[in-house]
């Protein structure tokens, strides 16, 4: 079920009251937390009933290693065994879902398996082991039942495509009493209507001109092939930052608080500071369970270089059991070494420079991760730099990205409030609660000015978000 479509529309409203009404007349948090698992089961059935299934599995799974850890298994060394089983369990889950049909090809391609990647299990396998890891580092106390769990585990606004939760920041709130507030959900429903604006105003008109320049990338020039490239990256982040925005304002209604996963990231001036203010909680879970696990940055340079060269290569297999994840991944773990080593350098230039700089080589990367194989990925970067002329930059015109003069003007337009919305954002850290303390013409001039830039391009129709795919 998208975010972006009329089942959803219907779908929440009858969620929430139903919940704050379990919530208002229960005294336990049982029987509402049982509704929000069966919603949220709904919810990932809806296209296809054996997720459910699957869903359930991790969440047995988890749920067992961490009351194993908890109350029966005491020896450190048997717990450390349990932690590793309990990882290869679900890792070999999602390597089996994501890698089994690629391995199976290249041993023998006209017998290769063909699997269905269900979706969101990049996101909630990664969520629930976060529970199992805290458990066996002490960080968190074992769920006080199953029903708190499962509700966690399987919390519909972030099961899709995150933001990838902690069990210690998330789980506890299951137990904390949800009633209807009109100021928190008038905050949730701004920032619902902030991710609509960037999927369907930005993202999904982005989309078009990408690709229109993608599909035809051997007979384009690469002046054309750069542009697509760079409103490529802005089209990314649109898209991927409006689920994680919607899902918060989504969590938000129902009286949930979830982490960030984007804050202004074409706003830093490094890789390094990219990366911390991009898709959050994945760098996060990567950081706290792969880098620091591995010495992070206690083991000498070498060590720390190599680190985070590991860590983003395999934030590039999680993301695709494609060659050109992995290289991205690796491409992206290298720009921050290079950048470490000549800081110096780096530290004479301008602040606008280095902003640029930092967007220029996350464009680059973007080459790997938007082509879809390996030899179009070459060839775009070969068209690049060897098929950049001057007069295709004179004769390219806006116009002829497929978009029409309707669709530019209104692209533009919200390009224009993206980024007003965002230095708003970065100087009070919350955009949502400033437009709140407008005064009321204004607040709702904003409030009319989301709702028609949204409604005006309602013909483009419910497009799915790019991370489903992760």
């Amino acid at each position: 079920m998208l975010f972006n479509s009329v089942a959803f529309a219907i779908f929440l409203p009858i969620v929430a009251v139903i919940y704050f009404l379990l919530e208002a007349g229960g005294k336990s948090h049982t029987i509402s937390n049982v509704w929000l698992i069966a919603a949220s089961y709904f919810y990932y059935m809806y296209a296809d009933v054996r997720y459910g299934l699957l869903l359930l599995a991790v969440t047995l799974v988890s749920y067992g290693s961490g009351y194993l850890m908890r109350y029966m298994v005491h020896e450190t060394r048997m717990k450390k065994k349990l932690l590793i089983l309990t990882v290869v369990l679900l890792i070999g889950t999602l390597f089996f879902f994501k890698y089994a049909g690629l391995l199976s090809s290249l041993m023998n391609e006209d017998r290769a398996l063909r699997i269905i990647l269900p979706v969101g299990i990049s996101f909630y396998i990664f969520q629930s082991l976060t529970y199992v890891f805290e458990i066996y580092q002490g960080k968190t106390e074992a769920a006080p039942s199953f029903i708190s769990y499962a509700a966690f585990a399987s919390f519909f606004p972030v099961l899709l495509s995150g933001p990838i939760e902690k069990s210690s920041h998330l789980l506890p709130q299951f137990e904390e009493r949800h009633l209807f507030d009109y100021q928190r959900i008038r905050h949730g429903l701004i920032r619902m209507a902030y991710g609509y604006f960037l999927k369907l105003v930005l993202a999904s008109r982005l989309a078009i001109a990408v690709d229109l320049i993608y599909d035809n990338y051997m007979d384009v020039t690469g002046y054309q092939l750069l542009l697509a490239t760079c409103l490529y990256s802005v089209q990314i982040f649109c898209d991927f930052a409006s689920y994680s925005t919607i899902a918060i304002g989504v969590a938000e209604i129902l009286g949930f608080r979830l982490s960030e996963n984007f804050t202004q990231p074409f706003f830093t001036d490094s890789c390094a500071s990219f990366w911390r203010h991009w898709h959050i909680t994945l760098n996060n879970w990567f950081r706290d369970y792969v880098y620091i696990p591995l010495g992070g940055n206690r083991k000498g340079t070498f060590r720390k270089y190599l680190n985070v060269f590991i860590v983003f290569t395999l934030s590039g297999m999680w993301h695709g059991a494609d060659i050109t994840y992995i290289l991205w991944g690796m491409l992206s773990g290298l720009f921050q070494i290079m950048e470490a080593l000549i800081a110096p350098l780096r530290a004479r230039f301008p602040r606008w420079l280095k902003v640029f700089f930092t967007f220029m080589l996350f464009t680059f990367s973007m080459f790997l991760f938007r082509s879809e194989d390996i030899e179009q990925a070459f060839f775009i970067i070969g068209r690049v730099f060897t098929g950049f002329d001057v007069s295709s930059v004179l004769t390219t015109s806006l116009f002829d990205l497929g978009l029409g003069v309707f669709n530019l003007l209104y692209l533009a337009a919200g390009l224009v409030v993206l980024l007003i919305y965002d230095i708003v954002n970065e100087r009070t850290g919350d955009a949502a609660a400033y437009i709140v303390s407008r005064r009321t013409p204004v607040r709702w001039l904003i409030y009319y000015l989301f709702v028609v830039m949204i409604l005006g391009s309602a013909s483009i129709g419910a497009q799915q978000f790019i991370y489903f795919q992760f």
